[in-house]
C-alpha cells in the first residue's frame, strides 16, 4: 500500500494548492466580464478536485490496515488502488501548480482588478494567448478528477465487502448500498476510459481504470431479468436493428436527455415475424454490459402480457411483488415511475385497436419500453431513434441458416440442402415462427427437406378446406397465419401418429393449455391438481372420525328429515363426473403420482417449440399464434373445445385448497399465478357453450338445449375460483360468482343446508371487503335465522354467525342491538367452549370495539386486554387475530377525537410490533398494512410526534385512493384523521378543506341506511366542528352541528342515536358555541 505520510500530504499539497488557484479564479469572475466564462470552467473542475481530495482524506481516516479484516486477494486490491491514488495526486499537484503559474501570469503585477481600460485589455490578451494550454490543463485537470473518483468508487466497494462479510465473489446478492456503488463504479468505468484516452494524448493509461475496472467487472448490476420466453440459442437475423437500436436507447447525446421524454421504441408486424423473439435478444444482450455507463444497463428487466386487459392487470402484478408494492397494475406502475435504477418493461402483443397503449406505459420519463404489435397504428408511440422497425419477414439467407440449424442438418451445407432450404423458406414467406416449425418438423422426420412441401402442400389444402366458408380466407393477416398453422399442423399430425403414452399426453397437454392463458404455464399448478384434492380428503376424513365439538343440534322435525332425505338424494343422482375430464396424466395417479411422465410429456412439447420453458420463472409459455391454432384448428369440433375447456377449469379447480387448507405454503405461493388462467378458462367455456348453443340453433334442435348447465361440481369451481378472487382483490369477480353459486345451492338445498350457509357468510364477506356493510349485515342476519330454526340458539355455527352479525351492527351504528348480540355470543361461548377458547376472546374482542365506539373506554380497554392475553396464549404473539387485538388495545388507549388516556399498556410499543409484523407477512402496501400506519400516526399524534404523524398519512393515503378507491372508507378515514393533525398543529384551512370534501354523503352512498348515517360521517362532522371553533369560526361549527344532531337522532332507528352517550358531548358543545356566537355579538355591538 502507499506510504500513509505520502497520501495524507499529497491531498493537502493538492488541496492547498486547489484553494488558492480557486480563489484566484474567483476574483478574476468578479472583475474580468470578458474571460468570466472559460475561468468558470476552471473553477467548477478546482472545486471537484477540492471535493475528491478531501474524499480521500475522509476514506483514509474511516479505514485502515489495522480496523478491517481483510483477505489476501482484497488487501493486494486495496493497496493497489491506494497506490493509483497516490501516482495521481502527484499528477494533480503538477497540474494545479502549472495552472496557478500561468493564472499569474494573466494577472500580471497590477493585481486582479483592471487598472483602467487598458489594463483588462491587456489581461485578456494575456488570456487569449495561453487558451490552448489553458484547455490542455482543465482537460487533464478532469481526467485526474475521473480517475479520483473512480478509485474512490472501488475502494468503497471493497471496503464495504469487506463489512458485510460477503463471500460471494461475484456479489450476485448485494445490499441496497453495494448495488449503489456498483451502479456508480460502472458508470465512471465507462466515462473515465473515454476520457482518459481523449485527453492523455497517447500517453500510458493511469492505473486507475484498469485496477478500478477488475473491481466493476465483478459487479452483477442486473438485478431482475423476466421475459415472456427465453432467448433461443438458435436465435438468427437482425443483428443490424439489434445494434442500431441499442444505440439509439443508449445515445447519451439523443435530445430525450434535455427534454425528459420516456424512451420507447415499437416493434410491428404480422404475427409470427419474430418481433417478440427480438425484443428477448435485445433484453438479454443489454441486461448487464460490460464497461459502459450504469444507465446502459438494466438493473430490472420486466413484461407485461397487453394482449387483453386482464393479462395486463395479472403480469403488473407480478412485477408488483418484485417491488414490494401491493400486487396490483396501479401499483406496479407507480413502484416503476419511482424506481431510481435503469429499468426495461416489454409490452407485449398490444394488438387491440380498441384500447389505448398508453394505458399500458409508467407514468414519467424513467425506463426504456420496447412494444410489440400487430397494429401499424401504434407506431406513433417510439419516441427514440426511428421510433418503429416493421418487422414482415427475415431475409433469404437468415431464414435458410434458421430452417438449416432448427432441423439439425450437418454442416457444412451443400448447394443442394441451401436450395432445398430456400424453396422451403420462399414457400413459407420467410415467416419466422414458420420456419421454426418447419425446423423442428424435419428434425424429429416427420418429413423431410425433400418432401416438406408436398406435405406442407396437402396440409394447406386441407385446413383451407375446412375454413372455406370463413369470411376472411382471403385476408393477407390470415394468409400469413396460415403459413405458421400449416407449419405446426404437420408437426402436430406426426404427434398424434407416434404411438407412446408420452406423445399421448403432450397431446392432450397442449389441448388443455389452450384454454388456459398461454403465459406462465406452471408445473405446481399440475402437480397441486392432484396432490390437493388427496390433501383436502384426508383432511375431510378426519374431521368426519372427530367426535363432534358443537353444541347438541335442535332436533329436526319430521317434515326436515324427510326435505334433508331428499335434497341428499338430488345430490347424488345430480353428481357428475367432471374429475374425469382430465388429461390421463394427471387422471391415471390412483396410487403414487407418476410426475417424471408428467415432466416427459413437456419435455416432449419444448423440443418441438411449441411450449418454450423460462428458466428465471420455471413456467413454460406458447407463442399466442400456436396457443390459438391449438384451440381453433379445423379439426378441433365444438364439442371437443368444450371437452377441453371443461379439463382446464377442472384441473384448475382441483388446484385450490378451501379454508382452512389454503393456508398451506404451496396454497398461497399458487394464489397469484391462477389468475390469468382462471380468467381465460371462463372466458372460453361462456363463448363455447353460446358455439354449441347456436349449432343447435342452426339445426332446429334448441329444444335439446336445458335452462342451465350449472350444477354441483360447477358450484364447487365457482366457489374456488371466488376465493382466489377474493384472496387477489378482485372483489367483484368474486361476488359475480358468489351470487351464481349461492343461488344454485339455496334453490336446490334451502339456506339451512351447512353448504348454502357458508357460500352465503362467504359472500357477506365480500360485500364487507367491498365496504357494502349493509349488504353484508343482510345476509349475515339470513343465515342466524336459518341456524336458530335448523341448529338451534346455542349451537356453536349460531353462536358464531351471532357474533359476525354483532360485529357488522357496529358499522351500521346499531350500537344497542350489535351490543346485545356480543355479550349473548360472548356469554354462550363461555359456557360451551370456556372463556379462553379462540371464538370466545374473538367475540371479547369485538365487543372491545363496540364498546369504545359507545364511548365506554375503560371497559373497552379491559376487554381487549383480556382478548390479547387469551390470544396470545391459544394462537401465539403473532397471528393475525392476536395483532388485531393488540390494535384494538392500542387504539382504545385513546379517545375517539385523539386525545391519549392512558399510557399503560403502552400504545406506542404496540403498534410498533403490529406494524412491523404486517409489513412482515403481507407487504409495505397491503390495506392491513395501510391500516395499521393510519392508526400508529394516530397514536403519534397523541404523543405530540404531529410531524412525523403527518408525514406517515401523506405516504399511507395516495397508496389508498390508488388501491382501495377514492370512496373507500379506509381512504376516508386516513384523510380525516389528517385533517385532525393540521388541527393540532393550527393549519385549519387545510384541515377545512379536506373534511368537508370528505364528508360529502355521496361517499357513504354504499352504507346508506333508512334509519341513519355511517358512524364514520358522524365522527368527521365532529372533527369539522372542532376545526371551524378553533378558526373561529362559530357559525360554520353551529351550521354542521345542526347536521350532526339531525344525522345522531336517526342512527340506528327509533330515535336511539339520541340515547348515545356522544349526543350529550354534542347538546354540550352546541350550547358552548352559542354562548361563543352571543359574546361575538355582543362584542359587536360594543364596537359599533
Amino acid at each position: 500500500m502507499a506510504d500513509p505520510f505520502s497520501i495524507v500530504a499529497g491531498t493537502a499539497g493538492v488541496l492547498d494548492i486547489c484553494w488558492r488557484v480557486g480563489s484566484y479564479l474567483a476574483k478574476i469572475k468578479t472583475s474580468a466580464i470578458k474571460i468570466e466564462r472559460d475561468l468558470a470552467a476552471l473553477l467548477f473542475e478546482t472545486n471537484a478536485l477540492i471535493a475528491a481530495n478531501e474524499s480521500i482524506q475522509a476514506l483514509w481516516g474511516a479505514y485502515n490496515e489495522e480496523t478491517l479484516d481483510k483477505s489476501i486477494t482484497e488487501s493486494q486490491r486495496i493497496a493497489d488502488l491506494w497506490q493509483d491514488i497516490n501516482i495521481t495526486l502527484n499528477g494533480c499537484r503538477d497540474v494545479m501548480s502549472r495552472l496557478a503559474l500561468l493564472i499569474e501570469e494573466v494577472i500580471g503585477k497590477d493585481g486582479f482588478a483592471a487598472q483602467g481600460k487598458r489594463d483588462g485589455i491587456k489581461k485578456v490578451l494575456r488570456k487569449q494567448s495561453r487558451d490552448d494550454e489553458i484547455m490542455e490543463i482543465r482537460s487533464q485537470m478532469s481526467s485526474h478528477q475521473n480517475s479520483l473518483q473512480l478509485s474512490l468508487s472501488a475502494l468503497n466497494i471493497c471496503y464495504i465487502r469487506i463489512t458485510q462479510s460477503s463471500t460471494d465473489a461475484g456479489l450476485s446478492h448485494l445490499s441496497d448500498r453495494m448495488e449503489f456503488w456498483g451502479f456508480k463504479l460502472n458508470h465512471e468505468v465507462a466515462a473515465i476510459n473515454a476520457k482518459i484516452s481523449l485527453h492523455c494524448k497517447g500517453e500510458a493509461k493511469s492505473p486507475t481504470s484498469s485496477t478500478a475496472a477488475g473491481i466493476a467487472s465483478e459487479m452483477k448490476l442486473n438485478k431482475h431479468f423476466y421475459i415472456p420466453r427465453a432467448v433461443s440459442s438458435i436465435f438468427t437475423g437482425r443483428t443490424n436493428l439489434l445494434d442500431d437500436l441499442q444505440s439509439c436507447i443508449f445515445d447519451a447525446s439523443t435530445p430525450l436527455e434535455k427534454d425528459h421524454i420516456q424512451k420507447r421504441f415499437v416493434i410491428y408486424g404480422l404475427g409470427g415475424s419474430g418481433k417478440t423473439e427480438f425484443c428477448c435478444k435485445f433484453a438479454q444482450d443489454n441486461r448487464q454490459r460490460e464497461n459502459v455507463a450504469q444507465d446502459s444497463s438494466f438493473w430490472g428487466v420486466f413484461w407485461i402480457n397487453a394482449s387483453s386487459r386482464q393479462s395486463v392487470q395479472h403480469t403488473y402484478s407480478t412485477i408488483a411483488q418484485v417491488g414490494g408494492v401491493e400486487p396490483n397494475e396501479r401499483a406496479a406502475k407507480d413502484w416503476l415511475a419511482n424506481l431510481d435504477r435503469p429499468w426495461l418493461l416489454l409490452v407485449d402483443n398490444a394488438d387491440d385497436p380498441h384500447t389505448s397503449l398508453e394505458e399500458h406505459f409508467p407514468q414519467g420519463d424513467r425506463g426504456v419500453i420496447l412494444v410489440t404489435t400487430r397494429n401499424p397504428l401504434n407506431r406513433v408511440h417510439g419516441t427514440v431513434g426511428a421510433g418503429s422497425y416493421h418487422f414482415e419477414r427475415l431475409g433469404e439467407a437468415e431464414a435458410n441458416d434458421l430452417l438449416l440449424r432448427v432441423a439439425c442438418e450437418p454442416m457444412p451445407w451443400s448447394t443442394t440442402v441451401r436450395d432445398l432450404a430456400t424453396k422451403i423458406t420462399s414457400h413459407l414467406g420467410f415467416l419466422a415462427l414458420a420456419v421454426l416449425q418447419a425446423g423442428k418438423a424435419i428434425a424429429k422426420r416427420f418429413c423431410t427437406l425433400s418432401n416438406y412441401i408436398e406435405i406442407y402442400d396437402r396440409s394447406w389444402s386441407r385446413i383451407r378446406r375446412l375454413r372455406r366458408q370463413s369470411d376472411q380466407i382471403g385476408s393477407r393477416e390470415l394468409t400469413v397465419s396460415m403459413n405458421v398453422y400449416s407449419s405446426y399442423e404437420i408437426i402436430f399430425r406426426g404427434l398424434e401418429a407416434t404411438e407412446s403414452v408420452t406423445t399421448r399426453d403432450a397431446v392432450q397437454l397442449i389441448k388443455m393449455f389452450s384454454f388456459f392463458s398461454w403465459e406462465d404455464l406452471r408445473i405446481d399448478v399440475l402437480t397441486a391438481s392432484v396432490e390437493h384434492p388427496r390433501r383436502q380428503a384426508t383432511k375431510d376424513q378426519a374431521e368426519a372420525a372427530k367426535p363432534s365439538t358443537k353444541a347438541i343440534v335442535k332436533p329436526q322435525t319430521w317434515r326436515q328429515l324427510v326435505t334433508e332425505w331428499i335434497t341428499w338424494a338430488v345430490i347424488a343422482f345430480q353428481r357428475d363426473q367432471t374429475d374425469s375430464v382430465l388429461p390421463a396424466v394427471l387422471r391415471d395417479c390412483n396410487q403414487a403420482f407418476d410426475e417424471d411422465r408428467l415432466m416427459d410429456a413437456l419435455d416432449q412439447l419444448n423440443q418441438l417449440s411449441l411450449i418454450y420453458y423460462q428458466d428465471v420463472t420455471g413456467s413454460y409459455t406458447m407463442h399466442p399464434l400456436i396457443h390459438t391454432w391449438v384451440r381453433e384448428r379445423p379439426q378441433m369440433s365444438t364439442s371437443e373445445q368444450c371437452l377441453w375447456c371443461q379439463a382446464a377449469i377442472t384441473t384448475l379447480a382441483r388446484s385450490i385448497l378451501l379454508p382452512p387448507l389454503d393456508c398451506i405454503e404451496s396454497a398461497e405461493a399458487l394464489r397469484r399465478h391462477l389468475i390469468p388462467h382462471i380468467n381465460y378458462a371462463l372466458r372460453y367455456q361462456k363463448s363455447t357453450q353460446q358455439a354449441i348453443l347456436q349449432n343447435l340453433k342452426a339445426r332446429r334442435l334448441s329444444w335439446l338445449t336445458t335452462k342451465s348447465e350449472f350444477g354441483r361440481n360447477q358450484a364447487l369451481e365457482s366457489a374456488k375460483f371466488s376465493l382466489i378472487y377474493v384472496k387477489n382483490g378482485y372483489f367483484n369477480e368474486a361476488e359475480d360468482l358468489q351470487v351464481k353459486t349461492r343461488d344454485f345451492v339455496c334453490s336446490r338445498l334451502g339456506l339451512e343446508h351447512a353448504t348454502a350457509r357458508r357460500i352465503t357468510l362467504f359472500l357477506a364477506v365480500t360485500y364487507g371487503l367491498q365496504t357494502r356493510n349493509n349488504k353484508a349485515a343482510e345476509l349475515q342476519e339470513q343465515v342466524f335465522e336459518a341456524c336458530k330454526n335448523h341448529l338451534g340458539p346455542d349451537h356453536l355455527e349460531t353462536l358464531e354467525v351471532m357474533n359476525t352479525l354483532g360485529a357488522s351492527r357496529r358499522f351500521q351504528g346499531r350500537f344497542r342491538e350489535g351490543r346485545s348480540l356480543l355479550e349473548r355470543a360472548i356469554e354462550r361461548m363461555t359456557n360451551i367452549l370456556g372463556p379462553d377458547h379462540e371464538y370466545t376472546l374473538q367475540a371479547t374482542d369485538d365487543l372491545g370495539r363496540l364498546l369504545w365506539m359507545c364511548l365506554e373506554y375503560t371497559t373497552a380497554r379491559e376487554h381487549h386486554a383480556k382478548a390479547v392475553d387469551g390470544l396470545t396464549k391459544v394462537l401465539g404473539a403473532l397471528h393475525e387475530k392476536t395483532l388485531i387485538a393488540k390494535e384494538n388495545l392500542a387504539m382504545a388507549c385513546l379517545s375517539f377525537t385523539g386525545e391519549i388516556l392512558i399510557d399503560e399498556p403502552n400504545p406506542h410499543s404496540l403498534m410498533i410490533e403490529v406494524l412491523e409484523e404486517r409489513r412482515r407477512k403481507f407487504g409495505k402496501e397491503h390495506p392491513w398494512t395501510l391500516y395499521a400506519i393510519l392508526n400508529f400516526a394516530r397514536v403519534k399524534s397523541a404523543l405530540g410526534d404531529h410531524e412525523e404523524a403527518e408525514t406517515m398519512i401523506k405516504t399511507a393515503v395516495p397508496i389508498a385512493r390508488r388501491d382501495l378507491g377514492e370512496n373507500h372508507y379506509g381512504t376516508l378515514a386516513g384523510k380525516a384523521h389528517l385533517a385532525q393533525i393540521l388541527v393540532r398543529q393550527s393549519r385549519f384551512a387545510e384541515a377545512e378543506d379536506i373534511l368537508n370534501n370528505v364528508i360529502q354523503q355521496e361517499r357513504f352512498a354504499s352504507a346508506a341506511r333508512d334509519d341513519g348515517e355511517h358512524p364514520d360521517r358522524i365522527a368527521y362532522l365532529w372533527f369539522l366542528i372542532n376545526c371551524y371553533q378553533k378558526h373561529g369560526k362559530v357559525d360554520d361549527a353551529l351550521r354542521v352541528s345542526d347536521e350532526l344532531l339531525e344525522a345522531i337522532s336517526t342512527i340506528g332507528g327509533q330515535g336511539l342515536g339520541l340515547l348515545h352517550p356522544f349526543a350529550k358531548q354534542l347538546q354540550e358543545r352546541r350550547k358552548e358555541l352559542k354562548v361563543l356566537k352571543g359574546t361575538a355579538s355582543d362584542q359587536g355591538m360594543v364596537a359599533a
